[in-house]
């Protein structure tokens, strides 16, 4: 006898995904709305703020440099996802396999060409930036492929994944120095956010615990026995930026004005209350969807703080409502909800 009462339909992950719609009409055909949303549009953000500190220090320049610059951080962070998604199946099947289903639906080599296309885009939109930023490309590209395939796969050991993550932060903004010829690998700034970024990548690790742990990938979280100790480490990790932020203000490097950056302290200790307390590796994906607001407010605060204009401010808004439209609509690859789990506890 059938239940009068609503019951929230677990996930069933061998069912065909639903593509993004207007009521009941679909916004796009097919291929080009999953290719969008495994190019993870939220993340773009990362590497777009940090362009823009890079090119905010060197001074600025022409406004098409600032706008193919952007592109460019942002055409690149969507290909590296496309082939993370598209490296990772084994690993998502138990992860995400919601993402496993995308790529099945437009299939592995349509992706993978994808992606191939973005690069190359982003290649071809690089000659208006000059010779030394063309070099930081090139080397933002070698990471941005490595990071997941092989033989190199850069995620498949915890220090080097942490330092290939963090590039994506270190490299863009060396390439908004490199726009202006300049570049600087003693910049303090360019040390505080990319060592900010390394110390975020073990978040993003805390929720794929179970099926990194399963499939033998070793990452800042399963080289620990337990997820409690591998939540410890990285609470613990979280806090050092601030540390080296302190230091760098005290010995003169950087201004006093960047300890703003430290109002953040307070929000850092709520998300990790919420990963101690999480029991699920949904609570500790919603534990990291706060991390990654918590990751782009300490990116923006410290371009607002490196240039305090009513043009930072306004990109810093422009930036939340990317994200929160983003996230809203439901577009990233990467979900939040893992109901999949529930119906394998009941088998």
């Amino acid at each position: 006898m059938a239940s009068g009462k609503n019951t929230k339909k677990p996930f069933e992950p061998f069912g065909a995904p639903q593509l993004p719609t207007f009521g009941t009409a679909p916004i796009f055909n097919h291929t080009l709305p999953i290719v969008f949303r495994l190019s993870r549009p939220r993340t773009w953000v990362f590497p777009g703020a940090s362009f823009l500190l890079g090119y905010t220090i060197t001074g600025g320049g022409a406004f098409y440099q600032l706008l193919v610059g952007l592109a460019i951080a942002c055409i690149v962070t969507g290909a590296t996802n496309i082939v993370n998604a598209y490296a990772d199946v084994k690993e998502d099947s138990i992860n995400q396999p919601s993402r496993v289903l995308w790529i099945g639906r437009v299939g592995p080599r349509t992706a993978l060409s994808s992606a191939i296309i973005l690069y190359g885009l982003a290649a071809a939109f690089s000659v208006y930036l000059g010779l030394l930023y063309m070099l930081v490309l090139g080397l933002g590209v070698f990471n941005s492929l490595f990071y997941s395939l092989p033989p190199l796969r850069f995620k498949a050991r915890p220090v080097p994944s942490l330092i290939s993550f963090s590039g994506a932060v270190g490299l863009a903004f060396l390439s908004g120095l490199a726009v202006n010829g300049s570049l600087n690998l003693l910049n303090p700034v360019l040390w505080l956010t990319t060592y900010f970024m390394f110390t975020y990548g073990t978040v993003k690790n805390l929720p794929d615990y179970a099926g990194d742990k399963k499939t033998g990938t070793r990452t800042s979280a399963t080289i620990f026995t337990s997820m409690k100790s591998a939540v410890l480490f990285s609470g613990v990790l979280l806090a050092t930026p601030y540390v080296l932020l302190v230091t760098l203000v005290a010995t003169g490097f950087l201004s006093p004005v960047y300890l703003a950056d430290a109002v953040l302290i307070i929000f850092l200790f709520s998300i990790f209350r919420k990963m101690r307390r999480a029991r699920t590796s949904e609570d500790l994906e919603k534990a990291h969807t706060l991390g990654f607001f918590y990751a782009i407010s300490f990116l923006l605060l410290t371009l607002v703080a490196t240039s305090p204009t009513l043009q930072s401010l306004t990109i810093t808004v422009g930036a939340f409502v990317w994200t929160l439209l983003v996230s809203r609509i439901h577009v990233d690859s990467r979900v939040e909800a893992r109901d999949w789990e529930k119906g394998r506890t009941k088998n």
